[in-house]
């Protein structure tokens, strides 16, 4: 036994497997390193793992097996022991091993500080916001801030592009209902779709402290997602997988990308509430397409303005719901579809031809729908706020949305229907303080500021409205929304020059006809080009006929109070008051001329405000 071990020893067979020992795990380190940044699949990375662990044996009887002489290498038994070279190797192994040993030591030495430096101090609640200054601008970035860019479609087919857009939003969609976590809003991060800027200057102007990026190729039956988690100070990757799956593993992928997120960024959250909060709420991959491709609508429809792309995501709402009738957040994008539909104030209001107690019928079994299957409770909570709202029980919902809030501080859908019920049932004091409060939360997001303008044009600070507008607009060049509610409010400020610099970008735009006759005529009367505005007026009287918000406000912005509350009367229905209730987050609507409105706000104790005049209106 002795001399088998001297014999091992003198061929080099122990010094050759500790050398492809230590070599294989360099190279194991910088695969796994290097594959993910490359975009390499899974199977790649794994197939090296495996030539490494099958490769020693082959080296060790190769050592064994074959000497090296002057000549070359020959098989042993074919050499006599005093030709062979392979004892003087031994020092060139040895050299070979320390050499990577040393660059084992400084691997381990560079992958601590990076872990170090990756590890940031969070806490289980996130910061309370600080009351804002009227010249404030949203704190810095905290480091549970996060912006998901729109993943890359690398499919053949460009098609394909839907696919990429939705899975983007839901995945934006999981993270952000981790109260923690700050997401910015689709809108924001969608804005930056195949832009070239610098990770670090996106992150910047979307507000966040890390960004999310990533690919999607898919073919009949496979899908390639690629991830990578950035920090945006210094660039790193603090996460990246690539996921190289099957079609029928979408679901996972979603839901195991939220968690990664989740856990680099060491969110301090229970697994099985994390688990339960990035769930797609569904098993059936057919459904799960297309609630995602609904997603993407919904996306189109808020960059371009075109209300009726709007009605492709209903089509592909009901497919998911008809796949799977327990797919709960498809049941409530559709009630979000057929409550917009019903509103008579909305842009995006009136896309389809139903009668106003058929709209009613599809939001009730939508929004029951939604309710009842959803496994949540603070998203039932949020659902049955919804409901109320659109039931006109104000002070309930404004109950029911604010505990929301405090589980869920920077849902921004919800942000918005606080301000819309805080405009209805609240204070001009309680909405400038919502607004400053959900700036300082979410500054950097276009939803927050685009209804923040809205609430803010009657809440009479004409000095915070006006500085408040120019931010958006800074903020959100590209944002078509954004420019038609700051339009009104820099009118609302007294800015007729700053609001007709705005005018090239909106009667060019996607937005609904009706909202580009409005921002024309608003301008025309803010600057007393009275002929101007009576033939715009007359117009829109001919064009717009049947839409009752419309009417209402042409009157108003006319000067003709008496035409105005004549418009809107035959809303005054006791069996039926929600499109004329919505007329209470206007500041320049008086609710006395329509009893059974007041009837309803008596009930609630809702005292009403004395109506605002439109700085702009006409001068007749």
């Amino acid at each position: 036994m002795g001399q088998f071990f001297d014999e091992l020893k003198r061929r080099n067979v122990v010094r050759v497997g500790l050398a492809y020992i230590v070599v294989g795990w360099l190279v194991f380190q910088v695969g796994e390193v290097l594959f993910p940044t490359f975009g390499a699949p899974e199977w790649v990375f794994k197939s090296l793992i495996l030539l490494i662990a099958l490769g020693l044996p082959f080296a060790l009887l190769f050592a064994w097996a074959f000497e090296l002489t002057p000549q070359g290498i020959k098989k042993t038994e074919e050499v006599d022991a005093s030709e062979s070279i392979t004892p003087s190797t031994g020092k060139k192994l040895n050299l070979v091993t320390i050499v990577a040993l040393v660059l084992a030591l400084a691997y381990f030495i560079w992958d601590g500080q990076i872990r170090d430096d990756a590890v940031e101090p969070v806490t289980a609640e996130p910061a309370a916001a600080q009351p804002a200054s009227e010249d404030s601008e949203p704190a810095g970035p905290g480091e549970l801030t996060i912006a998901v860019l729109p993943f890359v479609n690398m499919s053949s087919d460009k098609e394909q592009e839907w696919f990429a857009d939705g899975l983007t939003e839901e995945i934006l969609n999981s993270l952000a209902r981790m109260p923690e976590l700050m997401v910015a809003a689709r809108t924001s991060s969608f804005a930056f779709k195949g832009s070239n800027k610098d990770i670090t200057e996106i992150a910047s102007a979307l507000g966040v402290a890390h960004v999310l990026e990533g690919s999607v190729r898919r073919s009949s039956d496979r899908l390639r997602v690629t991830s990578q988690l950035i920090r945006a100070k210094d660039g790193f990757h603090l996460w990246s997988e690539t996921y190289d799956r099957d079609l029928a593993d979408l679901i996972d992928i979603q839901e195991n990308v939220a968690v990664a997120i989740a856990s680099a960024l060491e969110i301090a959250m229970d697994p099985e509430a994390l688990a339960s909060m990035v769930s797609s709420g569904t098993s059936s991959v057919p459904a799960f397409e297309a609630y995602l491709q609904g997603l993407a609508y919904g996306v189109s429809t808020v960059q371009t303005g075109d209300a009726y792309i709007f009605l492709n995501a209903r089509d592909a709402y009901e497919r998911a719901v008809e796949l799977d009738p327990e797919f709960a957040k498809a049941h409530w994008e559709l009630a979000k579809f057929w409550e917009i539909q019903r509103s008579t104030t909305d842009i995006i209001a009136g896309t389809t031809e139903m009668t106003r107690e058929e709209l009613q019928s599809h939001y009730d079994g939508a929004i029951d729908s939604a309710i009842q299957f959803e496994d949540e409770p603070a998203m039932q909570t949020f659902y049955r706020a919804h409901r109320a709202s659109n039931q006109l029980k104000l002070r309930q919902a404004l109950r029911l949305n604010t505990e929301y809030l405090e589980q869920r501080p920077h849902d921004q859908v919800a942000h918005d229907e606080q301000l819309s019920l805080l405009a209805m049932v609240g204070t001009d004091d309680e909405v400038i303080e919502a607004v400053r409060k959900f700036y300082d939360l979410d500054g950097h997001d276009s939803i927050v500021t685009n209804s923040s303008i809205t609430r803010l044009v009657y809440a009479g600070d004409k000095e915070y409205l006006r500085k408040f507008t120019d931010r958006a607009v800074a903020q959100f060049p590209d944002e078509i929304f954004v420019h038609y509610q700051a339009h009104r409010g820099l009118l609302w400020a007294g800015d007729i020059d700053g609001a007709a610099q705005l005018l090239p970008f909106i009667p060019s735009s996607d937005l609904p006809e009706s909202s580009r006759y409005m921002v024309q005529l608003r301008q025309a009367c803010a600057e007393n080009r009275v002929h101007d505005a009576r033939r715009l007026y007359q117009r829109g009287m001919r064009q717009f006929a049947g839409d009752h918000s419309i009417n209402w406000l042409s009157h108003l912005i006319m000067g003709d109070t008496q035409a105005a509350v004549k418009a809107l009367e035959d809303l005054d229905d006791a069996d039926d008051l929600s499109g004329l209730a919505g007329f209470l987050t206007y500041g320049t609507f008086d609710p006395r001329p329509y009893p059974n409105l007041m009837a309803l706000m008596e009930s609630q104790a809702i005292e009403p405000r004395e109506p605002q005049i439109p700085p702009y209106q006409c001068r007749l």
